[in-house]
């Protein structure tokens, strides 16, 4: 539904008579509110910014040199000394930590992810500091909150392989056996996020695909199959619950060929 007027009407009238029939309904949490095409170019136009070059663009820059990275810090430290971050920060927060800006790295895992994090963590610092006379050569690579609103729809699609990546990193035993549980998790969340990011809903797919083929690949591959079972805290409880009745079959005759 739009967001007219007659339809807001409308609703009202349906939770009324849905009432006297005994049936709960909200007539606001029920709508759904389409997004306006002038909205839907907007976020497109900031998409086309490439918001992870910018980012990657402002963290290069910020880091140029000691001086700027020792500038950076001490306008962190004199924003928290006089309250200036007070109202600008998420979650009622007051002050902002004092960290440096991480550059990101094609051969270390979740490097972007963490590249962005610490950007947005930082970004209201980061915008003073962009606004100064003396850096007046790189204030163009600010970013208004149209771009920060993709790029926080990015972090929260990448978090989600950053955080499985994290989980299997962590532990100190041999990790194999975790490998396709925590690859269907993502495939969950995923998927779930395609609904509800569903601007970026595209880009989400091309890694769902590539996701279910390598999950579809692993279930065929015995020696998954065999460290899952032979772990206490999966054996084929969680096949059972997860997989379908073939490869779950199929996996329980290969614990019976190894074990004889």
């Amino acid at each position: 539904m739009d967001n007219a007027s007659n339809n807001d009407m409308f609703m009202l009238e349906l939770e009324t008579e849905l009432d006297k029939r005994g049936i709960p309904f909200d007539h606001a949490g029920n709508r759904l509110r389409l997004s306006t095409s002038t909205n839907l170019h907007t976020y497109a136009n900031s998409l086309s910014n490439e918001p992870v070059g910018q980012c990657r663009d402002i963290v290069n820059s910020c880091r140029h040199s000691g001086q700027r990275r020792r500038r950076l810090q001490a306008v962190i430290e004199q924003g928290n000394n006089n309250g200036y971050w007070k109202g600008k920060l998420p979650d009622g927060k007051e002050k902002l930590p004092v960290l440096r800006l991480l550059r990101d790295c094609s051969t270390r895992w979740s490097s972007t992810f963490k590249m962005i994090d610490r950007v947005l963590t930082l970004h209201p610092a980061i915008q003073s500091f962009l606004q100064e006379i003396q850096n007046a050569d790189i204030a163009h690579l600010s970013m208004d909150s149209k771009d920060i609103d993709v790029l926080c729809d990015i972090h929260q699609i990448i978090e989600v392989p950053h955080t499985a990546q994290e989980l299997l990193a962590s532990e100190h035993t041999p990790t194999l056996s975790m490998a396709l549980p925590a690859y269907e998790l993502l495939l969950t969340k995923w998927t779930e996020l395609k609904g509800t990011i569903w601007e970026l809903a595209h880009y989400i797919g091309i890694g769902l695909d590539k996701l279910t083929n390598y999950i579809h690949q692993g279930r065929k591959t015995r020696i998954y199959a065999l460290a899952m079972i032979i772990n206490p805290s999966l054996k084929l409880e969680w096949m059972k619950a997860h997989w379908g009745e073939n490869d779950v079959r199929r996996a329980r005759e290969w614990a019976l060929e190894a074990a004889r």
